[in-house]
């Protein structure tokens, strides 16, 4: 799930009225993924093409495609002047992005690509280790319960309403993703608007108008 994306829902609680219950986080994560299309459907998900708006600052707000196959390749560009201007790309090998100065797409140095899938889909197969943190308001009145995958070193924490079953929250160390407005395609469930923030500083919208499961992308797509 795209990390662009994408962007996979997951959740649900082993949870009662006593104040002493506690939640289990291995049935939080399988019941979201049955609720939001099944463990076979996501599996069954192998390229993704999505179509919206990113909002990058009040002067900045540029159409948007993202496209995502598995197990790696990806293209998020933007529309500039009609244009396509890459934002990020891999084509298996390398990480690519357009440079101004260049005035052409040049590799990322040392880049690591992110998987198709969300670590939450066969997160235990990938080897890492669950846990409850606690339960906590979002939104304001809303309750999510928040867990933590940790594989060695790395960890990132997961928010997930007690009510709808949705993924509302990532937190990661580049950044924290909201997400808001699920829409079910083709059995499985997106959402269809993330707010992002990343550790630096800033924030930036993305609203998703079209989502195409397992479109055919030709392999032009990710030459950069």
């Amino acid at each position: 799930m795209l990390k662009t994306y994408f962007f996979l829902p997951l959740f649900v609680i082993g949870y009662c009225s006593s104040l002493f219950a506690q939640v289990d986080p291995n049935y939080v994560i399988e019941q979201n993924i049955e609720r939001t299309g099944g463990e076979k459907a996501w599996n069954a998900l192998n390229s993704i093409m999505l179509k919206g708006q990113a909002v990058l600052n009040v002067d900045y707000n540029y159409p948007m495609v993202i496209y995502h196959q598995r197990p790696y390749h990806k293209r998020v560009v933007f529309i500039m002047d009609g244009k396509e201007v890459l934002n990020e790309g891999y084509d298996g090998r390398n990480g690519w992005t357009y440079s101004d100065l260049a005035k052409k797409n040049i590799v990322i140095p040392n880049y690591k690509p992110d998987a198709f899938d969300s670590d939450l889909l066969k997160y235990k197969q990938k080897g890492f280790n669950v846990s409850f943190l606690k339960t906590e308001l979002y939104d304001g009145v809303k309750k999510c319960h928040k867990i933590e995958l940790k594989k060695n070193a790395n960890s990132s924490a997961y928010c997930f309403d007690e009510q709808s079953f949705q993924l509302v929250m990532e937190e990661n160390k580049d950044e924290t993703l909201y997400y808001y407005d699920f829409k079910k395609i083709n059995g499985l469930t997106f959402a269809m608007k993330i707010i992002g923030k990343p550790k630096e500083g800033g924030e930036y919208i993305i609203r998703f108008s079209e989502v195409k499961i397992n479109p055919a992308i030709d392999k032009k797509k990710f030459k950069f």
